[in-house]
């Protein structure tokens, strides 16, 4: 059984995992534009960690009249690592591009996450914040695609 305050627990570590993910990454590479796109995603993803973390604190004490059963998966999910990148060797990701949709998948987990968490919450104000966050992790997922296509299609010289 898993509470509100539970969930929320969750996609802080969802979100701390991330930035971690996105801060290793940035030492692997030295592509400028690379660099600054993960710094990006590693300042969003502590951003949504510390917006979690501040609706967690508004819950009551002690509240438990949202308790769901949740499948295994998600008690996984708040291990070291979480959904996608827990299986993910990153000795084995050689180019920029093949880490790029390695970070697409993540981030399409997170998002799936946080539209079953918004079906949870009781409060208009935070279901709002969740869904801006999904509108954020889709941004995302739209500036990840579009590098990940420019290494696909290098352009043209002249």
């Amino acid at each position: 059984m898993f509470t509100q305050n539970d969930l929320f627990d969750i996609a802080v570590k969802m979100e701390e995992n991330g930035k971690a993910v996105y801060c290793r990454a940035m030492e692997k590479t030295k592509d400028k534009q690379l660099l600054d796109l993960l710094q990006w995603m590693a300042d969003e993803e502590e951003c949504h960690s510390n917006w979690f973390l501040s609706q967690k604190k508004r819950l009551p004490q002690g509240d438990d009249d949202l308790e769901v059963m949740l499948p295994d998966i998600l008690k996984e999910m708040m291990g070291k690592n979480s959904l996608s990148l827990d299986e993910v060797d990153f000795g084995m990701i050689n180019t920029p591009e093949q880490m790029l949709k390695t970070f697409i998948m993540f981030e399409n987990d997170t998002i799936l996450f946080y539209e079953f968490l918004e079906t949870f919450l009781e409060s208009d104000a935070t279901r709002e914040g969740v869904r801006k966050i999904i509108e954020e992790e889709m941004a995302h997922v739209e500036k990840l695609t579009l590098m990940a296509r420019s290494y696909q299609n290098p352009p043209v010289a002249d």
